[in-house]
């Protein structure tokens, strides 16, 4: 059974192509999902076919303006959100160093504050 996929573009690219890793997808108004110039916000939707343990996979082959190119790799259902979209470029979880430095930061400017209203 196909799984329906929601496919959020919040970035432009001059080339996008939506593909299972051998073919590009067809949207659901049957445009072909290859070398598109996207500008952002822009959505897709696709139907995903599953295999035999439910699972499968939507890759996304981007260009950005900087002319770099971009691989964005989606187990299905898996990662996609509860209302069942995936986002390209792909979110990625925050580091835990990246969150305790961000917990210092906001420690110190709490400190800071506390000082300046009592220096007054």
């Amino acid at each position: 059974m196909p799984c329906d996929v929601t496919i959020n573009v919040t970035e432009d690219f001059t080339a996008l192509t939506v593909d299972d890793g051998y073919s590009p997808y067809m949207d659901k108004g049957n445009q072909k999902l290859e070398n598109l110039k996207v500008v952002a916000p822009a959505i897709f939707y696709i139907s995903v076919p599953l295999d035999s343990n439910n699972e499968g996979m939507v890759f996304v082959r981007a260009t950005d303006g900087k002319s770099k190119n971009r691989i964005f790799k989606y187990s299905i259902p898996d990662n996609r959100d509860a209302e069942g979209n995936i986002y390209v470029p792909k979110i990625t979880a925050a580091l835990q160093s990246d969150l305790d430095n961000l917990d210092a930061q906001v420690k110190n400017l709490t400190q800071q504050i506390a000082g300046n209203k009592r220096g007054k």
